[in-house]
């Protein structure tokens, strides 16, 4: 509900935050992510239940009780509550680059700077809508709505109850804005803060002065501050410590207000959270590192972990370099197992992410005779079962079921391969969890027709969802 327009640019130096802020409305569409979603606390209508899976995110907002997610290719993911449309009236397509969720309305922004809206409508958050085409960032209220245009001036639309539409600052400068019930918050190209709307609690009077700010974040009625030195402010409603419970560290990359909570994402990238726990928002706090943005909703909280590149090993060398090869082959130092010539094999390695969602797992022969073909084995377990089938070793003397699959020509002795794990290959079904193991087999250079053969070292890799 608190959205601002940053997706995965706090990974990266505070100092870098100003000079690389006006490109954010490209940034999102060309970064190359490998980004999950992660939700937590209240689940009344499927906050985090419905999360989506996949590691291809960017970005991520969250409402009153619905959820935005932007995909690296600009489409959006939507999901919980939707009496409004909020769920079901999302923009379909791709070529959007940010995303923000109010209350009960959302906001999208395509490449060329124009905006969508839909959802709730009562007042006119959705129809009063510019029709402008120069804005590089959103970020939707309660029942208001802000965007930035290029020239760093601000346009408001919506509810104007507490004047946080009419009192938007006029001017040019800005760099940030973040939207709360009903106050907004903007950051100057100078580092200082400007407030306005409902002033309760002191959510616009007590606005730090100062212009050491690089990022700041709305709730719903207290605001938070990020300062160039990584130390967190917070000013407003106090209800549940979430102002008087802000850590003093000062390692901090990223803010972000939830509705009574709040959230902070430390520099190694682990999260803290304080303020109200009624649904676990804050004692549901994932644990660990590799997270890059958070994004605070309505006593649920949502953020981005990082996914590195699932590629899998190699194993089953038969020299004593890897595991001990199923069938007691003996391949040379550096190669795959043995075979009927006495030589060494082939080398298969991997690269990309075996995921089922974003699959771009790669298979690569190196080492093999060129202008032959072989044959990639793919079984469901590496362990040994004695087998002593006639095709060879490695894979193929394993228990479980074995495919065979895929057969390609080397040239100059490559060759890859591609599995797509979303469709069924072999005998066995697919899913999340599983353990595949691959290897090379290939006719042996130096025997006749019909006699030898050659297998290069197997891979493993456990395919996520």
């Amino acid at each position: 509900m608190k959205t601002n327009h940053r997706s995965k640019m706090n990974q990266r130096s505070l100092s870098w935050y100003t000079l690389a802020i006006s490109f954010m409305g490209i940034l999102a569409s060309s970064l190359s992510a490998k980004d999950t979603v992660s939700t937590w606390g209240s689940d009344d209508e499927s906050q985090v239940t419905g999360t989506p899976n996949g590691d291809q995110f960017v970005q991520v907002a969250g409402g009153a009780e619905h959820s935005l997610a932007l995909r690296i290719d600009g489409s959006i993911a939507a999901w919980g509550v939707g009496f409004y449309g909020q769920v079901s009236n999302t923009p379909s397509g791709a070529g959007f680059t940010q995303i923000g969720a109010g209350h009960l309305h959302s906001l999208a922004l395509r490449s060329e700077g124009s905006i969508e809206s839909w959802g709730h409508d009562l007042h006119f958050q959705v129809y009063d809508t510019p029709g402008e085409s120069d804005f590089f960032a959103v970020a939707a209220g309660g029942f208001h709505s802000l965007a930035l245009r290029s020239d760093g001036s601000i346009a408001s639309w919506g509810l104007d109850d507490y004047l946080q539409v009419s009192n938007t600052p006029a001017g040019s400068g800005f760099i940030e804005i973040t939207a709360g019930f009903q106050h907004s918050l903007a950051l100057r190209s100078d580092g200082s803060i400007v407030s306005w709307g409902r002033d309760a609690e002191g959510r616009v009077s007590g606005t730090p002065e100062g212009s050491d700010f690089v990022q700041v974040s709305a709730g719903d009625m207290h605001s938070l501050a990020l300062r160039s030195d990584g130390s967190i402010v917070s000013w407003g409603h106090d209800g549940y410590g979430q102002v008087t419970d802000t850590p003093t560290e000062s390692n901090f990359i990223q803010v972000a207000g939830g509705s009574t909570h709040s959230l902070a994402l430390r520099s190694d990238g682990s999260i803290v959270s304080w303020g109200r726990n009624s649904e676990g928002q804050v004692s549901e706090t994932p644990a660990g590192t590799g997270f890059i943005s958070l994004e605070g909703a309505l006593d649920y909280s949502m953020a981005l972990r990082e996914v590195a590149d699932n590629t899998g090993s190699a194993f089953c060398f038969g020299d004593g370099s890897g595991l001990t090869c199923p069938c007691g082959a003996n391949g040379n130092s550096g190669e795959g197992c043995a075979n009927s010539g006495g030589l060494g094999g082939a080398t298969l390695s991997a690269s990309g992410n075996a995921s089922l969602a974003n699959d771009t797992f790669r298979l690569r022969v190196d080492g093999a005779p060129g202008a032959r073909p072989g044959l990639i084995l793919r079984g469901a377990s590496q362990v040994n079962g004695g087998l002593g089938n006639l095709l060879g070793d490695g894979v193929r003397c394993t228990t479980g079921e074995t495919a065979r699959s895929q057969v390609q020509m080397t040239s100059a002795g490559s060759t890859t391969f591609i599995d797509v794990m979303g469709n069924s290959f072999g005998s066995w079904s697919s899913g999340p969890g599983m353990e595949t193991n691959y290897q090379f087999w290939y006719r042996d250079p130096v025997s006749s027709c019909g006699g030898g053969f050659n297998f290069s070292n197997a891979w493993r890799v456990t395919w996520t969802q």
